[in-house]
């Protein structure tokens, strides 16, 4: 039964492939160009200039980094070409490059990606990895649709015996392309991912046993089919290939035809095969739907298209959504069984019940209440309320490759209107978080840490005199293995409108104290000035200026960081008769 269903996949790629290359709908349309006008600009160029003084055991060390960001959208005859760049004196902070640039062209159903960019075709296949190189996404009138990339997923690293913290990799290539047919909310499409380590990109002579080149082929057929009325069924089906390393000898399987994925790639003696399937079915009406879900990972199934991935689980859910009170209420989420371990090779099994609820209420107009939970297993940033509230650089936070794996995340937001007219709007909020994180080495988990954030501010708006306050306590706690701790704070802030809104002066303290066991407790000050105009609507200037006291019982010390921005938003208009307008 697998090998048939193998072999319909291949003969299915071979047909939408023929049609969707030789279809004459794939052709430009042309015909209206001349009623285009020449050319249209716009977009924007923005910079930062950050100056940072902070003392040391030597003395002051001042920083200087300057960052540059912008977008440029080029249409020219109706054919948009949208380029974006960023880039930063300062690469160190960063695990990806903080020098890039992408171009995205589009016109009419074509878009394309030149430069660094990112797309997705499957979350077992391709799924968000940033690469450098070009992509294309077609959909044709009509009732085919196809994507394709090709380009740099890693740059090589080399190992560094000086540097611990630099992780040797080597250059990773990579490609995929999908193909599909959709019609009427029903489609069926097929996608294929392939990556490669260059193995001459790096001297890998003291890594033979520490980093491995690899490579790695996987397939996906994905589907959506409206069996009757309001009843639908959708699913999808991986297969991945795993060479974990390209060295090794290479094999021949004589059903190596029946395996599309293995057409890509040499099979080796590391090789290895996994497989993904997930389907579901739903049924919805007006105020309800209800669904049966099933998921299946196998152990060590793993794609080089995404960064995090979790394997060797098996899913089955019951999914729901209902409203209440004439919409006022809702309620949605899924239920149901989890297990591990599916090729009995760990000491033990673990089953669980999985599942996730959303509830939201909206009595009125003035109350909004919240309520999300889930203990899915799930890849997220768990960062502090004080994390952006003590940070003395606008780039620190920046690097969101930083994830933790969550077992469980429960979220409340709340917020109630104490008045809403023309002349004065306020509001209390409340937000509450609750994430427990899990560490695991070799499919066990080894700690488990416990992360709680609480909020409650206060936000109050004079429409007529241009002036926004608001105040917020702030509380956090870290419970770790072997450590943990608290934070708790207050934050004040001002904002003034002036000059028929084109001028904004804003005033922020705050103040948090630190405990952690076993050590004694830290505080931190800080003062935020800043101040933004507006020239013409074009021109957008800024300044910040922020003072921050540190007292520890190991030391104390203060740092001053000064911020100034400038962004210029343009819309440029090049046409036959007037040549360079400016808007």
């Amino acid at each position: 039964m697998r090998n048939i269903f193998r072999t319909n996949i291949s003969i299915l790629l071979y047909v939408i492939s023929s049609i969707a290359i030789n279809n004459d709908l794939l052709a430009q349309s042309l015909d209206n160009i001349k009623e285009q006008k020449p050319l249209l600009l716009n977009g924007f160029i923005s910079t930062n200039q950050v100056i940072n003084t902070q003392p040391t055991d030597s003395g002051n060390i001042k920083s200087y980094n300057s960052y540059y960001t912008g977008s440029l959208n080029f249409n020219i005859y109706g054919i948009n070409t949208p380029l974006m760049f960023m880039y930063s004196n300062n690469k160190g902070n960063f695990t990806h490059p903080f020098s890039q640039f992408g171009m995205h062209p589009s016109y009419k159903w074509i878009k394309g990606h030149i430069g660094y960019a990112t797309m997705s075709f499957s979350p077992y296949t391709l799924n968000g990895h940033l690469f450098l190189g070009a992509g294309i996404d077609i959909d044709p009138p009509g009732i085919f649709y196809g994507s394709a990339m090709y380009g740099r997923l890693n740059k090589a690293v080399d190992y560094d015996s000086a540097n611990f913290n630099q992780v040797a990799a080597y250059k990773r290539m990579g490609y995929a392309f999908k193909v599909g047919i959709s019609e009427n909310g029903n489609f069926i499409d097929v996608n294929l991912f392939r990556a490669y380590d260059v193995e001459s990109s790096i001297n890998y002579t003291d890594l033979e046993n520490q980093v491995l080149p690899q490579e790695n082929s996987v397939m996906s057929v994905s589907f959506n089919k409206e069996l009757i009325t309001n009843l639908k069924f959708q699913g999808e089906f991986a297969s991945s290939y795993l060479s974990t390393d390209i060295r090794t000898e290479k094999v021949t399987e004589d059903n190596a035809l029946l395996k599309p994925p293995t057409w890509f790639m040499p099979l080796r003696t590391s090789t290895i095969n996994r497989n993904a399937f997930k389907t579901n079915l739903t049924y919805r009406q007006n105020r309800y739907s209800i669904g049966l879900g099933y998921e299946r990972v196998d152990p060590e199934y793993k794609t080089l298209g995404a960064y995090y991935f979790t394997n060797n689980m098996e899913n089955m859910t019951l999914n729901f959504s209902v409203n209440f009170f004439e919409n006022k209420m809702s309620v949605s989420g899924n239920t149901g069984l989890q297990k591990d371990n599916l090729d009995n090779n760990k000491m033990n099994n673990t089953k669980r019940f999985v599942g996730s609820c959303n509830v939201n209420y909206i009595p009125g107009k003035k109350l909004n209440l919240n309520l999300a939970y889930s203990n899915f297993t799930s890849f997220t940033n768990v960062r502090s309320t004080f994390d952006y509230i003590n940070e003395t650089d606008p780039y620190q936070n920046f690097d969101t490759l930083n994830f933790r794996q969550i077992s469980q995340n429960t979220n409340f937001n709340g917020s109630y209107q104490l008045s809403n007219s023309k002349e004065k709007r306020q509001t209390l909020n409340l937000n509450l978080t609750w994430q427990v994180s899990d560490d695991e080495q070799g499919g066990d988990s080894v700690s488990t840490s416990n992360f709680y954030n609480a909020s409650a501010s206060y936000i109050i708006n004079l429409t007529s005199l241009g002036l926004t306050c608001n105040a917020s306590l702030n509380y956090n706690q870290n419970e770790m293995t072997d450590a943990g701790s608290h934070t708790l704070g207050p934050v004040v802030g001002v904002n003034k409108l002036f000059f028929d809104k084109t001028l904004r002066i804003s005033f922020t303290t705050s103040y948090s104290t630190s405990k952690m066991k076993n050590f004694p407790s830290s505080n931190v000050f800080n003062i935020r000035m800043g101040l933004a105009y507006t020239l013409k609507k074009k021109h957008n200037f800024n300044m910040n200026i922020l003072f921050q006291h540190r007292n520890s019982a190991a030391r104390s010390y203060n740092t001053l960081n000064f911020t100034f921005g400038y962004v210029y938003n343009f819309n440029l208009i090049n046409s036959k008769n007037n040549k360079n307008e400016n808007k």
